[in-house]
């Protein structure tokens, strides 16, 4: 995961906070909740990132095994494969 668990915790209270400050919600749920659930969708969407990071590098490894990992021919491969899983599993990276 690209980020911390401990940096995903402050980033879903910074959003909770700034999303109450400016009056964008309106709850009815306690606001320990609430950045409960963000900070659990932030994981869950790292989480997946992460899966779909493992299964291109499996794939291309698979189907292109001279392509060297790290080069930028793989790189360029790796970002074409991530989207086309990306797209199937109705994600969106970037």
């Amino acid at each position: 995961m690209r980020l911390s668990e401990e940096r995903v915790a402050a980033l879903a209270r910074e959003i909770c906070e700034t999303l109450l400050d400016e009056e964008l919600v309106d709850l009815e749920i306690t606001e320990e909740r609430f950045v409960h659930l963000v900070e659990s969708l932030i994981l869950e969407d790292l989480r997946i990132e992460d899966q779909i990071d493992e299964e291109a590098a499996a794939r291309l490894r698979k189907q292109r095994p001279d392509l060297e990992d790290g080069t930028p021919e793989w790189e360029i491969a790796m970002e074409r494969v991530k989207e086309d899983l990306a797209i199937a599993k109705g994600y969106v990276i970037r």
